[in-house]
């Protein structure tokens, strides 16, 4: 916090742009039957350019060793400390949704309350084995969207958690996040998701002795959701994870004076985006080029922009290499257009690792290109894992970028006499 606090102070307005373009899980491994990894495979000659103009490295969000999740991988890339910050991940996906039912009618004036208890869930199908009760299935074999909706409303017209509002907020296929609003509710659940299917449903614990009651109001939401939902042929049951309420996080314009835009096409992201303060743009459609042409339009609008591919960490994590390879492969042109515009700092990184041979996020160095017209450049021949670890950033916490962004974009000013 003395950090953020210094840099808040050193911190003043000028007309200088910024870009983060952020692909997720952007790092790899190399594959065992090349030796290469995805960023090694890519035909990316304009990123592979940019990060020979650029000063590169390797970011680690939270140490040596530690794979970070999405919302603290964010966290950390935009400068917070992760020790002071504790970022549940339900809470990025009720921010970041779209729709919202209460009470089995559409709620269009919600917001977040500080003392809320929101989570993100998935629908799953529960079946009977024997004298068991296991998940068949965690994503209730990928219901459609629609579905989802439907299930979503029904599910906050049956819930009945005397003294307390239910609020459901329906995602893409099984995904869908819930809030739960009342007295006395605390973070410091454990999940209620066994993370794969096959396995007994868990109940959520509390770790904490104040947290309990929150704990067993969880467990009656999952209850009563499986009695709500017992008719469904495959989302009869719920699975919810990242239980906690909302941090209290200082915006990024408060700290740095810098006005900021998110184009996120993904509802956890778009999340993240609103808890720092950052205007979230409207994108016409799911298209990485729908996305530039957004950056485009509003180039003129602010100070700061955050541009996230979800993609090739999507891809990733279904161990599908050769489609994160055409990924940075059709990025890459449209990576050029973005540079076209006159912005004074770009970046180029990620949240984390995750490479396609593992399947999961993972602890290797996120490869980082930082390009400004004083930049230290060299040693870095493309955009790559090894090749930036070659750069003068060297390896780092990946909360020294943004403060290196505006150092860059002459936004710092000089620490004493």
């Amino acid at each position: 916090m003395e950090r953020l606090r210094l840099l808040s102070e050193l911190c003043f307005r000028n007309d200088s742009k910024i870009l983060f373009w952020v692909f997720d899980g952007i790092g790899g491994v190399p594959h065992p039957d090349t030796g290469k990894t995805e960023l090694e495979t890519a035909q990316i000659p304009n990123l592979d350019a940019f990060a020979r103009r650029a000063s590169c490295g390797g970011l680690e969000a939270h140490g040596a060793g530690v794979a970070p999740g999405s919302g603290p991988g964010h966290l950390s890339l935009f400068g917070y400390p992760l020790e002071h910050f504790d970022l549940p991940r339900g809470v990025l996906e009720v921010l970041g949704a779209q729709q919202c039912y209460h009470n089995g009618k559409p709620c269009d004036d919600f917001a977040l309350q500080p003392t809320d208890l929101a989570m993100r869930g998935n629908y799953a199908t529960l079946e009977r084995i024997g004298d068991r009760l296991v998940i068949g299935d965690r994503r209730a074999n990928n219901i459609a969207t629609e579905s989802s909706d439907e299930v979503s409303r029904a599910l906050s017209a049956g819930i009945d958690l005397d003294g307390y509002d239910v609020y459901i907020f329906p995602g893409k296929q099984h995904r869908f996040a819930a809030v739960i609003r009342g007295a006395d509710l605390r973070s410091g659940l454990t999940d209620a998701d066994p993370q794969r299917s096959g396995l007994s449903p868990r109940a959520v614990e509390a770790e904490r002795p104040e947290a309990q009651h929150a704990a067993d109001l969880v467990n009656e939401f999952v209850r009563q959701a499986t009695e709500v939902l017992e008719a469904e042929p495959e989302a009869n049951t719920v699975l919810l994870r990242g239980i906690g309420t909302p941090p209290s996080v200082p915006s990024l314009q408060e700290l740095y004076g810098i006005k900021c835009a998110a184009i996120a096409t993904y509802p956890m992201y778009r999340g993240i985006a609103r808890l720092l303060g950052m205007d979230v743009l409207d994108v016409p459609s799911m298209s990485h080029e729908d996305q530039v042409k957004t950056l485009e339009e509003n180039f003129n609008k602010h100070d700061f922009f955050y541009l996230h591919i979800k993609e090739t960490d999507s891809v990733a994590h279904k161990g599908d290499f050769d489609a994160k390879v055409r990924i940075f492969e059709e990025c890459d042109a449209l990576f050029a257009r973005a540079l076209e515009l006159d912005f004074d700092v770009v970046v180029v990184t990620g949240d984390h690792c995750t490479p396609s041979v593992l399947g999961d996020h993972s602890w290797h160095p996120i490869p980082t290109a930082l390009w400004s017209k004083t930049v230290l450049s060299g040693q870095a021949s493309a955009l790559t894992e090894r090749e930036c670890l070659k750069g003068m950033l060297g390896r780092r916490a990946s909360r020294d970028i943004l403060p290196l962004a505006l150092a860059e974009a002459g936004r710092l000013k000089k620490f004493g006499a």
